[in-house]
């Protein structure tokens, strides 16, 4: 249903620089109004390194804290397979959750327990990071993101319960930077809000899966601009969407013209559409993560998410586009986890970000055992783990007690691999 009503102006964004913005063709002083579905909690990198621009709301600030206590304690479940590339990730993940839970106020931190939801064969991680074994997808149509739904679905058929009443939703590539907070507001589930995911640019592939809903112009502009992680949610919410999100996310792969719009992010539409068919609504947190190079300080992030590549000159110089003679690129090691000790950035890099993720991979990488073997396969002797326990014999499960002795040596989603940001604060 197409919607003829004008949209108010709510944002501004206003041009400071000496030189001007746009590439000179803004001048100075330029000041432009524009519009935000949500208006109280604007969206937009904060401290893009080539984004001159500055912005603001006409809104009142919403309160994006959440409540403190433990009856907001959550549970991190995260989905993976069995390949060394997520291995050595979720391993990274795994040790900076437990080192800021231990952080955490020991009375009323936040921070519960952690599944990681293993959808392929029981690997060799199974004794370090606890682990629920479910289904592959028979069919993955060459895309292997079309199975973490499907492991979300089957967290709730076939993994034990969890004690928590929420649970963030979380992937490999991410980072705590400090104790967590649960962002939620009441029941309303709080998420990152993504620039790249537009309903309102994709009206009519967004109908199409609808179903028998009805859905206007007003209510593809007000669709939640998120994916599936990180995301706070209560359990029950998650178990309603979850069936859902993956019906619509098949759906979207097997349509060729949604294939090719969406590509590599069709699953985060599929939670998108799934969340509003199912009747839930997010409140948005662009605090809840960080995504360098396009973000440069650690400011009051909680998550950094290490999707995008990050390159630079040995000067220092950031080189968007460009694969730089110094580089940090998660794809650089697709086959195996990266070596002990990675050089650290350039001594002029202003990113702190990408120093604090190079810092934190060295720091995991001496402190847990068998790195070079991050599937842990290879002390399996290439045999798949053992079952373990199952709720009501249906799903293996790990207790994930880390085991003993680490080594020392060495210091301290998915985008493109250097997909430039060119978003301002506020954008209409």
């Amino acid at each position: 249903m197409r919607d003829a009503t004008p949209r108010p102006c709510n944002v501004w964004v206003f041009c400071p620089a000496a030189g001007g913005c746009a590439g000179g063709r803004e001048p100075r002083g330029a000041c432009w109004l524009k519009h935000q579905p949500r208006p109280e909690n604007p969206t937009g990198p904060a401290d893009a390194p080539d984004n001159p621009w500055t912005s603001g709301s006409m809104a009142a600030p919403a309160d994006v804290r959440g409540e403190r206590g433990v009856h907001k304690r959550f549970h991190v479940v995260v989905t993976t397979n069995a390949n060394p590339y997520q291995a050595w990730q979720v391993r990274t993940m795994h040790y900076w959750y437990l080192k800021q839970k231990a952080k955490q106020d020991p009375r009323d931190g936040q921070m519960g327990g952690f599944t990681r939801v293993l959808h392929d064969q029981p690997d060799g991680l199974m004794d370090e990071i606890p682990t629920c074994v479910v289904d592959r997808l028979d069919d993955e149509m060459g895309f292997v993101v079309l199975s973490r739904p499907n492991a979300f679905k089957q967290f709730f058929e076939k993994c034990p319960e969890i004690e928590e009443d929420y649970i963030l939703m979380a992937e490999p590539d991410h980072l705590y930077l400090r104790p967590l907070d649960n962002l939620m507001n009441g029941r309303t589930p709080a998420a990152f809000p993504f620039f790249y995911i537009e309903p309102a640019k994709f009206p009519t592939l967004v109908r199409r899966f609808m179903g028998d809903v009805t859905i206007t112009d007003a209510d593809l502009a007000a669709m939640d601009p998120i994916g599936s992680s990180p995301v706070f949610i209560h359990k029950d919410d998650l178990r309603k969407i979850a069936p859902t999100w993956h019906d619509v996310t098949v759906k979207i792969k097997r349509d060729p013209e949604a294939n090719k719009e969406w590509g590599w992010v069709l699953e985060m539409y599929g939670y998108t559409i799934a969340s509003w068919l199912s009747g839930v609504r997010h409140d948005l947190r662009p605090k809840l993560q960080a995504q360098p190079p396009w973000d440069k300080s650690v400011s009051d992030f909680y998550i950094l998410h290490f999707t995008y590549g990050n390159d630079y000159d040995l000067d220092g110089t950031f080189t968007p586009g460009k694969m730089g003679k110094w580089r940090f690129d998660k794809r650089t090691w697709t086959q195996g986890a990266p070596e002990n000790n990675l050089t650290r950035p350039p001594a002029g890099m202003d990113n702190e970000l990408v120093r604090f993720l190079v810092d934190a991979v060295n720091e995991a990488s001496a402190s847990l055992p068998h790195w070079d073997d991050p599937t842990g396969m290879k002390r399996l002797g290439g045999k798949p783990a053992g079952q373990g326990l199952r709720r009501k014999d249906t799903a293996s499960v790990s207790s994930g007690r880390p085991r003993a002795g680490g080594r020392r040596g060495g210091g301290g989603g998915a985008a493109s691999a250097s997909t430039p940001r060119t978003t301002t604060a506020a954008t209409g």
